[in-house]
């Protein structure tokens, strides 16, 4: 075998790609040259520094992407972290001016009583432009109302229409009323027409944050507040 012959065949020698028989010569080949031997093992370091150099350039490319991914992943839990954030003071904030209550204070509010022939109408509705008022109604005795507990909320800016609370400042801007009909003085007549006959005892009580405020129901029909 000649050195040409030899030198071409390497690369595939290299690569394991020569058949047995080529193997065999070329290794008695390189026995008795000097010359082709160390051809040999010059292109198996250059092969060697070539590998180390791709695998160099592998790693660069490895720890690039990882650093891509790492500040993509930085910066989409900086953008859910936000969004979030935003999310969390819009629902404080919605649930702060829209639907927490609190029990109203007796100096905020306004208190008026309209009577219509048989018709007794208590209004309240909040001193203050910035707020509006809520009158609870619960039923303690039998079939009508008797207590009246005013409750009143910001009205800074205008509720959103999309929320479940969004016209309810709208509704109470002018206030909140509970009626009571009466027959007479000391008869009063329930929403299903029954009639309760009323006595001394028998009073509306209304909570504010601070007191409670009692009215006979028979002073009610007469107009008066205290």
């Amino acid at each position: 075998m000649n050195h040409e012959v030899f030198k071409d065949l390497v690369p595939n020698y290299l690569e394991h790609l020569t058949s047995d028989e080529t193997r065999r010569l070329m290794e008695a080949h390189m026995e008795s040259c000097p010359e082709c031997r160390e051809y040999l093992e010059d292109m198996k370091e250059e092969g060697m520094e070539h590998q180390v150099e791709q695998r160099t350039a592998e790693r660069k490319q490895i720890d690039y992407l990882k650093a891509v991914r790492s500040n993509h992943k930085k910066r989409m839990i900086l953008v859910i972290g936000s969004m979030l954030g935003v999310f969390v003071f819009v629902s404080v904030a919605y649930y702060i001016l829209f639907v927490h209550m609190w029990m109203a204070d007796q100096e905020n509010v306004d208190t008026s009583i309209q009577k219509n022939q048989s018709t007794v109408t208590m209004t309240f509705q909040s001193k203050k432009d910035s707020r509006y008022l809520i009158a609870a109604k619960n039923e303690l005795k039998e079939s009508y109302t008797d207590e009246i507990v005013l409750y009143e909320n910001w009205n800074l800016i205008p509720s959103p229409s999309w929320g479940p609370y969004g016209e309810i400042s709208d509704m109470y801007k002018e206030g909140d009323s509970v009626t009571y009909t009466f027959a007479d003085m000391d008869t009063l007549i329930l929403d299903d027409g029954r009639k309760i006959k009323l006595t001394d005892d028998d009073k509306v009580t209304v909570r504010y944050d601070d007191r409670t405020k009692e009215i006979r129901l028979m002073d009610l029909y007469e107009g008066k507040k205290d």
